[in-house]
């Protein structure tokens, strides 16, 4: 391992792998550095995205764990489901994904370097030091640097030197269990992205069932936009664990792991993108859908952003991360905003008769295609057209009141 590189990317995500990737194929100096050992030591995300999604990386086929056809929403008295006759999308091998991603950035001549962990910076005149530390070793290391990458997620260790220097963000939690789960009861989920929502099985967010191959299921409950007063009878765990016992009635499993976490995000995105020496990308900039928790695609399509700019500060001397951040803010700020919108009124604001009311009407006006497009694309849709038109005159409303 050298001391200085052109550009160091500290977590290897993967937004982190994404972003070293590129550069790496550029013929930048890149070094990707990752906290821990193995990528199989923190493979806790779910994972799942379109096909579309999928396709818009080039990625190979080794990272899917599992193809879906179907997608489910379980109420806490009704279950409908969209059918599809082909697969619609995957369920992504985290830890495949981000070894692939950090082999190729070996390949194209960047360097990898694993279990150390990111502790602080220090401005040069001609550049930036990064401090390291091994995490079994305890070993420091000091490596220089033109350009940091904080691929770090929702800590934003890298661009923030602390947290009291972040603006305010909303809070959402979650917690994950892998269980691999005799035939009977992988057959019944194999094809499917399974949803909760409602009080019964889930609170104040959404519960999932997600397939992998080799009769694996990811099953977990997430709490979104955490409120002050929020006052759950279960624990998050405690949730999770009567959807595996009652609802999915698995008595025996191998556990594989349990794994969760907090993300924190800002509703307008007004988290510093580039400060100094310093480029954030994925969850340090809120790079999550907050309606359905999908951060992959956009992790990854944020370091897809920030790969011409880097570019422009490595080899031409240029600083553009300003327009970095603008065309972010164009292509995704309204979306946030509505997301955010549902999110509240979805999660904290309908009640279960409500929930079960809106999932039936919906069952009946849209395909699975629709689906698809409405809650992982985006694309405007005649049913999207006017669930865009109906929540902006909401958050308009809203906006009109606060500021009269």
């Amino acid at each position: 391992m050298k001391k200085e590189y052109d550009v160091i990317v500290v977590g290897a995500g993967p937004g982190g792998g994404q972003c070293a990737r590129n550069l790496a194929k550029l013929g930048i100096d890149v070094l990707l550095v990752e906290r821990h050992a193995s990528f199989y030591d923190n493979n806790f995300s779910s994972a799942g995205m379109s096909m579309e999604g999928f396709h818009e990386f080039n990625l190979p086929e080794s990272v899917i764990g599992r193809y879906w056809k179907n997608f489910t929403l379980q109420t806490t008295t009704e279950i409908v489901s969209w059918k599809g006759e082909q697969n619609k999308g995957v369920v992504l091998d985290f830890a495949k994904l981000r070894q692939y991603l950090a082999d190729e950035c070996i390949k194209y001549g960047g360097d990898v370097l694993m279990g150390y962990t990111y502790t602080s910076k220090e401005m040069l005149e001609d550049g930036v030091l990064a401090n390291f530390k091994g995490k079994e070793s305890k070993e420091v290391v000091s490596i220089k640097a033109k350009l940091l990458v904080d691929a770090t997620g929702p800590a934003r260790k890298v661009i923030y030197d602390s947290r009291d220097d972040q603006p305010k963000m909303d809070l959402s939690v979650g917690v994950e269990y892998m269980i691999k789960v005799n035939d009977e009861v992988y057959d019944r989920f194999k094809d499917d992205l399974f949803f909760f929502l409602g009080n019964k099985w889930s609170f104040k967010g959404y519960s999932w069932i997600f397939p992998m191959d080799d009769n694996v299921l990811k099953v977990g409950t997430g709490k979104i936009l955490v409120k002050e007063n929020d006052e759950a009878s279960e624990t998050l765990k405690q949730i999770t664990e009567r959807i595996i016992a009652e609802y999915m009635e698995v008595d025996s499993y191998e556990l594989i792991d349990i794994h969760g976490g907090s993300v924190r995000t800002t509703k307008d995105m007004s988290e510093d993108f580039f400060n100094e020496r310093v480029v954030a990308i994925g969850d340090a900039i809120s790079a999550i859908n907050p309606l359905g928790g999908e951060g992959i695609r956009y992790a990854l399509r944020s370091a897809d952003y920030v790969t011409e700019h880097a570019k422009n500060f490595i080899k031409h001397n240029k600083n553009t991360f300003k327009k970095y951040r603008k065309n972010w803010k164009r292509k995704h700020l309204f979306t946030w905003k509505l997301c955010f919108f549902l999110t509240e009124t979805v999660y904290h604001k309908y009640s279960d008769e409500q929930l079960d009311y809106k999932v039936k009407k919906y069952h009946s006006l849209v395909d699975i295609d629709q689906i698809v497009d409405i809650l992982f694309e985006f694309k405007f849709t005649k049913m999207r057209a006017r669930l865009v038109s109906y929540a902006w005159s909401r958050i308009k409303q809203k906006f009109n009141k606060t500021t009269a």
